[in-house]
């Protein structure tokens, strides 16, 4: 029987040099680690002569067709990992004289080297040529990896294509002959996006998914078994080309096979747990929701610049367990250098792999990640870029949304969430960021409001307002109030309650905070404070946290310094117990929310037979005990916990007033799926 978790490991050896001896530690390695697949780089990194051509590609051809028989000796599979399709970067390279390729051109006019337009006839036939030549080896999956795509090709400045075939397609397309410095112009002016900005992002998705396309069938026509996986960064910068990931990842799937996708793992160095969970859930958690559910997802896992100076063993295994969240396949994992110095044995990861393969075998075969995910709904939309509304008008990351921000808040505060890519995904309590609902009608967003509990953050609300739907808030006008001007340093409980066991608790606001928006309720609505903000002579300037038409939760801060930043003056306890006595009291939220300890993340999966939850402690202190909080819930459940260290174990336990203590203990980056349920009477 098949591993329920793959380990598809990423193996660079450089033809003629101690190969022999590197394929016998790569079989050893195997074997010890307990490796699925492996995915064998060619014209990887270091090693990388540019756009090779066939003679090239025989000597790297010979290397699989050696490893493939090793392989199959031992039931694991072969993939390819070839390192470009247009090439990360330049690196110093030119185009060969046999290489007619169009070279990529970026915003400001400068071409490159070596970096391909997608659109490139010759380029197309030439890449398809190499993947076939692949297929004929019948491996498992050849990758496609993450330079497909038009961001993030140095040395150009954001990337491109604004090539001159480029250029007559957007022409064709806009109905007028253009110049690259009116279509860029254009495509990113202030206010409603012009029509420059949906012939941008719909010529870039067509160029990316005739490519893939003319990859699939040069392989499928050779092997119609071969699965083609595609590796890919943050979606948030796709969204800024454009990116449909369904049709994408079909173009190159094929009609027989499944969609298979290496989605981006944050962390290529070791970060601080919670650092990385918070990353995580902005990224990879995201990126997952955008694809199909069938979909094959193998993570990036990887160690670099390769040596444990960069990333523990420890780490390497937190982020194995801490990913099940995402219901994958598997991982790809990237330990060692991409020289050709092969497998460094020292290091050890071979140990902590196959000590921890049975417990991640254990939790994904339960089948628990795969059922219908609960909590706040995050909702996203990959097409963004098409709606957003540009501040300056002078730089191309200005089209990147700034939708995750719910994302990255929830989980540290103990609340589950999942991300939702439609309004109706939401299931009673909903967040919003960023400017989301440029991305709906106005019924739409009349029936998020009427049919759910929404949590605004600030510049949610600001584009609420800018829409003239204040009303749906309560709301009647917003002004800023910037971080650090004075205008506010901290946050006071002013609603009477008691949290952290202090009477007025307060927050502070100041350094690492945000800007905040100075609220004008309507007079008509019904509004419950529960925090202000004040200046440093202690005189109220705003309201902040506030419950307003019970139904929607107004949380002012915003205007963040990136898509991925969640300033850390924000995440504290104060803040946390109001968000949970906030959701408690909306009467919608039906999941359970973890009291009391930072960066314990819960995930909480459930249908009509059974309910799942998975927690990882991102702190590096552990849980001696878990509190829980299960708003309108009560009565006697059974519980099986499945830790990932230590010994399964069964408890029953007493729900009362909506809260109950686990006593299970969870250790800094350690895990335990728990499967709940309730006993008759």
């Amino acid at each position: 029987m098949p591993d329920a978790f793959r380990y598809c490991f990423r193996f660079c050896c450089d033809p003629g040099f101690n190969d022999e001896i590197e394929l016998l530690k790569l079989a050893a390695f195997c074997e010890e680690a307990r490796i699925d697949d492996v995915m064998v780089f060619v014209n990887v990194e270091e090693l990388n002569t540019g756009h090779m051509d066939e003679a090239e590609q025989d000597t790297w051809l010979a290397l699989l067709g050696r490893i493939k028989p090793l392989l199959d000796a031992r039931g694991i599979t072969l993939s390819v990992n070839h390192w470009h399709s247009l090439m990360h970067a330049d690196l110093g390279k030119r185009f060969r004289a046999d290489q007619p390729f169009r070279a990529m051109v970026d915003p400001d006019g400068n071409a490159a080297a070596l970096c391909v337009c997608p659109l490139d006839e010759a380029w197309r036939a030439y890449i398809a040529r190499i993947y076939a030549r692949y297929a004929a080896l019948s491996p498992d999956t050849v990758w496609v990896e993450d330079d497909f795509r038009y961001h993030n090709h140095d040395p150009l400045h954001w990337g491109g294509c604004f090539c001159a075939e480029h250029m007559r397609r957007f022409s064709a397309r806009a109905g007028e002959s253009l110049t690259q410095e009116a279509f860029v112009a254009g495509l990113l002016a202030p206010g409603e996006p012009s029509r420059y900005r949906e012939i941008w992002l719909d010529e870039c998705r067509e160029g990316l998914e005739g490519a893939a396309s003319a990859i699939e069938q040069a392989v499928h026509a050779v092997d119609p078994a071969v699965k083609i996986g595609l590796m890919s960064s943050v979606p948030y910068v796709h969204s800024a080309e454009g990116r449909n990931w369904k049709s994408l990842l079909s173009a190159l799937g094929g009609e027989a096979n499944p969609p298979v996708s290496r989605i981006h793992l944050p962390a290529y160095q070791e970060l601080v747990p919670w650092k990385y969970l918070q990353a995580f859930h902005m990224v990879s958690y995201v990126n997952r929701a955008l694809l199909a559910p069938e979909t094959l997802v193998y993570p990036e896992l990887e160690n670099y610049p390769y040596s444990r100076f960069s990333k523990s063993r420890t780490f390497t295994r937190f982020q194995l367990l801490s990913s099940l969240a995402l219901n994958l396949s598997g991982m790809t994992i990237d330990l060692f250098d991409l020289n050709g110095r092969g497998i460094i044995e020292p290091d050890g990861y071979q140990q902590m792999l196959r000590e921890v393969k049975p417990v991640l075998n254990a939790m994904n075969g339960s089948g628990a990640f795969r059922l219908p995910r609960k909590g706040v709904c995050v909702l996203v939309d990959e097409r963004a870029s098409y709606n957003v509304h540009t501040k300056d008008g002078a730089r191309m990351e200005e089209l990147y949304p700034e939708e995750v921000f719910w994302a990255g808040v929830l989980p540290a505060m103990g609340v589950p969430m999942y991300v939702g890519t439609a309004p109706e995904d939401a299931q009673g309590v909903c967040a919003v960021s960023g400017q989301y609902f440029r991305n709906l009608t106005k019924a739409q967003i009349e029936s998020l409001f009427a049919d759910n509990f929404v949590l605004l953050n600030g510049d949610a609300l600001e584009t609420l307002l800018s829409l003239q739907l204040g009303h749906l808030a309560g709301v009647q006008s917003a002004v800023w109030m910037p971080q650090n001007s004075g205008a506010y340093t901290f946050e006071q409980v002013t609603n009477g309650k008691i949290y952290t066991t202090v009477p007025n608790a307060r927050a502070s606001s100041v350094i690492s905070g945000a800007d905040a928006l100075d609220v004008t309720y309507r007079s008509d609505a019904s509004v419950s404070e529960y925090s202000a903000l004040f200046d440093s002579f202690r005189k109220r300037r705003a309201a902040c946290e506030v419950v307003s038409q019970d139904r929607v939760l107004i949380y002012p801060f915003g205007r963040f310094g990136s898509p991925q930043e969640i300033p850390p003056m924000l995440m504290c306890d104060v803040r946390q117990e109001i968000l949970q006595d906030v959701l408690a009291s909306s009467g919608r939220m039906t999941a359970p929310m973890v009291e009391g300890s930072p960066n314990l993340v819960p995930y909480v999966f459930a249908d009509d037979a059974s309910a799942s939850l998975y927690l990882v402690n991102g702190a590096l202190d552990a849980a001696e005990t878990v509190r829980l909080r299960l708003p309108h819930a009560s009565g006697t459940y059974a519980l099986s916990v499945l830790p990932s260290r230590g010994e399964p174990c069964a408890l029953t336990i007493q729900l009362e007033n909506g809260s109950c203590t686990l006593p299970i203990r969870i250790d800094p980056m350690e895990s335990a799926l728990i499967t709940m349920r309730k006993l008759a009477k």
